[in-house]
């Protein structure tokens, strides 16, 4: 199956920065009224350095045609750089809101930050980039894993 391109210009923020997005898949179809895009096969979404890949990418517009949120499920994979921190991991599903600088990472979420050498290993994770705040959770009974590591103390 040929892979279809599409480039979008978007005047708002996605993953902070208003710039080209480019959104690769094997199949896409959009509602006007609804005012949603549909990404389905070997999604990519591609904007400077961050990169999402998945089974579908879901993107939500508002009547002026601006992103309003994006929506990776199935298999997600990232790679994202934010406020010079470098994010790499895999989760079941992400959503990014860009006005209000928010991510929710959901199901068996791998996150790597890659600047600090810290890993988190979660069933949840929401990160809210304009005020620094994170909430992680983990599933029934299996804990979150966070692994850091420490200064030496000689």
């Amino acid at each position: 199956m040929n892979k279809i391109y599409l480039i979008i210009f978007i005047n708002s923020m996605f993953f902070l920065n208003a710039s080209q997005v480019k959104i690769e898949a094997n199949h896409f179809y959009a509602n006007d009224i609804s005012k949603v895009a549909y990404f389905e096969g070997d999604a990519k979404i591609k904007e400077g350095a961050n990169e999402f890949n998945a089974s579908k990418i879901i993107v939500y517009f508002n009547n002026k045609k601006k992103a309003t949120k994006y929506e990776a499920s199935g298999n997600v994979k990232f790679d994202i750089t934010e406020k010079g921190i470098r994010y790499k991991g895999q989760a079941q599903k992400i959503t990014y809101a860009p006005n209000s600088s928010k991510y929710y990472f959901f199901g068996n979420v791998v996150l790597k930050d890659l600047t600090n050498n810290r890993k988190i290993e979660a069933q949840t994770i929401s990160l809210d980039l304009k005020t620094g705040l994170a909430d992680i959770k983990g599933k029934n009974r299996q804990p979150v894993k966070f692994i850091f590591e420490i200064e030496d103390r000689k």
